[in-house]
C-alpha cells in the first residue's frame, strides 16, 4: 500500500511536471526558428558600494562581498527581501512572532546592520527587524558584508552589514504590473512606471501583499502565523543639474495591519498590529574636474536621511472585549552627512566623511515615556593600490554616543590576485554595539505570558574583533569556487537575566553584561555558469558558536546548513525553471540549565524545497507558476513554515 503522504508527494510531482510541459509547449510555440540566433551576453564585472563606501568592482573589492542581482531575485519569485537572503549560503532567516530576523556569521539580528541605499532602517522588535517588511519591486541588487569589517557604519554592525540598493529608470517610458495568487488566502500585487527623459531618471513602485492567519496547531485556538495586509510604495528620482552635479530624492512608505490569537490557559487573546513606515532622503553629488582614465573622479556627496517608525499593538479578552493592554511605540531617526572621495598619486583613494544621527523613542513601555540619542562619527579610509594586483585598506570610524562615550572602529583589508582567476582576501575589523532603547530603559510586561522583561541604564557597549579570510578561484570559464573562514570574537554581551517573579505571576528578566562568546566557521559556495542553459549554485555553511565562561552552545543556531539552485533558462523562448532547496542541521532550542544540549532540547533539521516556473508570453506578458516547500514540511513547535503551497501569477510590462 502506498501512504497517503507518498501518494499526495506522488500526485504534486505528477501536477509540477505536466505545468512544466505546458510551459514547455509555449516555449517551443513561441521561439519558432530563432534557433541558433542567440547573442551571447557579455558578462559584465558589477560595481559594489558597501564594502569601502565607494564604487568597486565586485572582482577588484579588497572586502569579501557577497551580491544577489536584480535577475537572481525575480529568479526567487520573492514577496520580501527575507524570502530572497534565505537562499544565500551563510545567511540563515529566522521566523517568529516578531517576524523574519536575519543571522550572519552566526550572529543575530541586532548585531545586523540593515541599509536601504546606504541608509539605516528602523523599528524592531525584540533586537529584529521583520525583513518581510521590505519589497522587492524596487530593488536593483542586494550587497552583503559579513563581519565587522564593515565598521566604516559604525554601531551596530558586528555581524555585517545588509545594503539593499533600489534601482534606476532604465527605459524612456514603461509601466509594468503584475499580481501572484497562493494558497493560505496569500496575494501578491505590484505595479512600477519608469521613466527616463534628458536629465530626469525616475521610479515609481507600489506592492501590495496579504495573507489570512494560518494555524499550523489545531489543538489550541493560538495561530501559528499572524495574518496580514500591508501596502509598499517608494519612489526614485534622479536630476542632472549640470554635467557635474546631480540631485537624488528617494522615499519610501509602508503600512500593514496584523492579526493573530494567543492564549493564556483558560484565556483568550486577540492580537492586533498596525504599522506605519516612512523614510526619505535628498542627496547631492559634485564631481570636481575631470579625472585620468582608471581614476576614480573626486566627488563630494551630502544627504539628508528622515524616517518613522509607528507600531501600535493591542491585546482584546476575547471573552470580555476589554482592551487588556494597548501601546503605540513611535521611533525617530535624523541623519545628515557628507563624504568627499578623491585620489592621490594614483594609488591612494582617500575617503574622509562624518555623520550625525539622532534618535527617539516615544512608547509606554521604557521608563519616562521618552528618550533620545545623539550620535557624532567621523570616518577616514585609504585605498592603496600599488600594483594591479594588490590592494590595501586602512580605515577607522570614531563614533561620539551621548550615552557611551567616544569609540573607535578600525579595518584592514587585502586583495592580492594571484592570477587573474585566483583571489584571496584577508580583513580584520573590530565592531562595537551601543545598547538601545530596549536594553536600557524598557519596562514591559506581556500580559498573554505573564512575564516582564526590565532595561538597564548601567549596561556598557557590546564590542568584537572580526577576522575573515576568503579564497575565490575560477576553476575554468562558468565554474568558480569561493570558500570564506572567519572569526568572531565578542565581549560584554547583552541577554536578559532572570531576577525574579513579576506581578503578574510569570518570570522577571532584566538586561546584563553578563558573557563573552565567539562564532567561528566557513562558508563555502560553487557557481556553474551555463551548460546547455543550465545553471547551478551549491553552498555550505559550517558554524560554531558558544559562551567562553560556560562553554554552552549558542542557541538557535545550526552547525550546517545549506543551500541548493538548479536551473534551467531557454534563451530564445525566455523559459526558465528554478529550483531551489535549502537545508539546517539541527539547532539549540532551549537549555535546561545544566549548560549542556541534550537532544530533546534541540530542534529538528529540516529541507525545504521550492520550484518555479516562468515563460514570457506574446512580448508583454510573463506568466508564473511554482510551489513553495514541495514536501509540506512543517513542525509548529520549531518552525513557522506553512506547509506546501501552489502559486501562479501573471506580469504585464508595456
Amino acid at each position: 500500500m502506498i501512504s497517503k503522504t507518498k501518494m499526495w508527494i506522488f500526485r504534486i510531482l505528477i501536477n509540477l511536471v505536466f505545468g512544466l510541459l505546458l510551459f514547455a509547449i509555449l516555449s517551443s510555440a513561441d521561439s519558432g526558428d530563432d534557433t541558433g540566433k542567440t547573442e551571447r551576453a557579455v558578462k559584465l564585472d558589477p560595481i559594489v558600494v558597501t564594502a569601502t563606501k565607494t564604487p568597486q568592482h565586485l572582482k577588484d573589492t579588497p572586502v569579501i562581498t557577497n551580491l544577489i542581482t536584480r535577475a537572481e531575485i525575480e529568479a526567487t519569485g520573492a514577496e520580501n527581501i527575507g524570502e530572497v537572503l534565505e537562499h544565500t549560503a551563510g545567511i540563515i532567516i529566522h521566523r517568529d512572532g516578531h517576524g523574519d530576523g536575519v543571522q550572519l556569521q552566526g550572529l543575530d539580528s541586532e548585531y545586523v546592520l540593515i541599509l536601504v541605499d546606504g541608509e539605516p532602517q528602523v523599528g524592531r522588535i525584540a533586537g529584529k527587524l521583520d525583513m518581510a517588511r521590505l519589497a522587492v519591486e524596487n530593488v536593483e541588487r542586494i550587497e552583503i558584508v559579513k563581519g565587522a569589517t564593515a565598521s566604516l557604519f559604525g554601531n551596530a554592525a558586528l555581524g555585517g552589514v545588509i545594503n539593499i540598493i533600489t534601482r534606476k529608470a532604465t527605459s524612456p517610458f514603461s509601466v509594468q504590473v503584475s499580481q501572484t495568487f497562493e494558497q493560505n488566502s496569500t496575494f501578491d500585487s505590484r505595479g512600477t512606471v519608469e521613466l527616463q527623459r534628458d536629465k530626469l531618471n525616475a521610479l515609481l513602485t507600489l506592492s501590495r501583499n496579504h495573507r489570512s492567519p494560518i494555524d499550523l496547531d489545531t489543538s489550541d485556538l493560538t495561530t501559528t502565523i499572524d495574518g496580514y495586509a500591508n501596502v509598499t510604495g517608494s519612489a526614485r528620482t534622479e536630476y542632472q543639474l549640470t554635467p557635474a552635479t546631480s540631485l537624488l530624492f528617494s522615499g519610501q512608505y509602508f503600512t500593514q495591519h496584523q492579526e493573530g490569537i494567543s492564549e493564556n490557559g483558560p484565556i483568550a487573546f486577540d492580537r492586533r498590529g498596525d504599522i506605519e513606515n516612512f523614510s526619505g532622503s535628498l542627496g547631492i553629488a559634485h564631481e570636481f574636474g575631470d579625472s585620468a582614465p582608471g581614476v576614480s573622479p573626486t566627488l563630494l556627496t551630502g544627504k539628508i536621511y528622515a524616517t518613522r517608525y509607528d507600531d501600535e499593538s493591542t491585546v482584546i479578552n476575547r471573552q470580555t472585549t476589554a482592551i487588556d493592554a494597548q501601546n503605540l511605540n513611535i521611533q525617530d531617526l535624523v541623519k545628515g552627512e557628507a563624504q568627499f572621495d578623491t585620489t592621490l598619486w594614483e594609488k591612494h583613494q582617500i575617503t574622509l566623511g562624518g555623520e550625525v544621527i539622532l534618535e527617539n523613542l516615544q512608547s509606554q513601555r521604557i521608563t519616562g515615556g521618552e528618550r533620545g540619542l545623539l550620535t557624532n562619527s567621523v570616518f577616514v579610509q585609504n585605498v592603496f593600490r600599488p600594483i594591479s594586483a594588490f590592494a590595501l585598506v586602512i580605515g577607522g570610524r570614531l563614533d561620539n554616543h551621548s550615552e557611551f562615550g567616544t569609540h573607535f572602529s578600525p579595518k584592514l583589508s587585502t586583495l592580492y590576485r594571484m592570477t587573474d582567476d585566483f583571489r584571496v582576501r584577508f580583513s580584520y575589523g573590530q565592531g562595537f554595539r551601543a545598547p538601545d532603547f530596549k536594553n536600557l530603559y524598557l519596562d514591559f510586561t506581556n500580559v498573554t505570558a505573564g512575564y516582564q522583561v526590565l532595561g538597564n541604564p548601567s549596561l556598557r557597549p557590546e564590542s568584537s574583533h572580526s577576522w575573515n579570510l576568503g579564497l575565490e578561484y575560477e576553476v575554468f570559464n562558468g565554474l568558480l569556487g569561493r570558500i570564506h573562514v572567519y572569526r568572531n570574537d565578542l565581549q560584554n554581551l547583552i541577554e536578559a537575566e532572570r531576577i525574579g517573579q513579576s506581578a503578574a505571576g510569570g518570570s522577571k528578566f532584566a538586561y546584563q553584561n553578563i558573557s563573552t562568546a565567539y562564532t567561528e566557521g566557513i562558508d563555502a559556495e560553487a557557481v556553474i555558469g551555463s551548460i546547455g542553459g543550465f545553471t547551478s549554485t551549491v553552498g555550505y555553511a559550517y558554524l560554531r558558536g558558544a559562551d567562553k565562561a560556560t562553554g554552552l552552545a549558542l542557541l538557535n543556531r545550526s552547525t550546517h546548513s545549506g543551500t541548493l539552485k538548479l536551473a534551467y533558462l531557454h534563451a530564445n523562448s525566455g523559459f526558465q525553471v528554478d529550483l531551489r532547496g535549502r537545508y539546517a542541521s539541527p539547532w539549540g532550542f532551549f537549555d535546561d540549565g545544566d549548560k549542556v544540549l541534550e537532544p530533546e532540547e534541540l530542534a529538528p533539521s529540516y529541507w525545504v524545497w521550492n520550484l518555479r516556473a516562468s515563460k514570457p508570453l506574446f512580448k508583454i506578458f510573463k506568466a508564473s507558476i511554482g510551489c513553495n516547500n514541495i514536501f509540506d514540511f512543517r513542525i509548529p513547535t520549531f518552525y513557522t513554515f506553512t506547509g506546501r503551497s501552489f502559486y501562479g501569477g501573471l506580469a504585464l510590462t508595456y
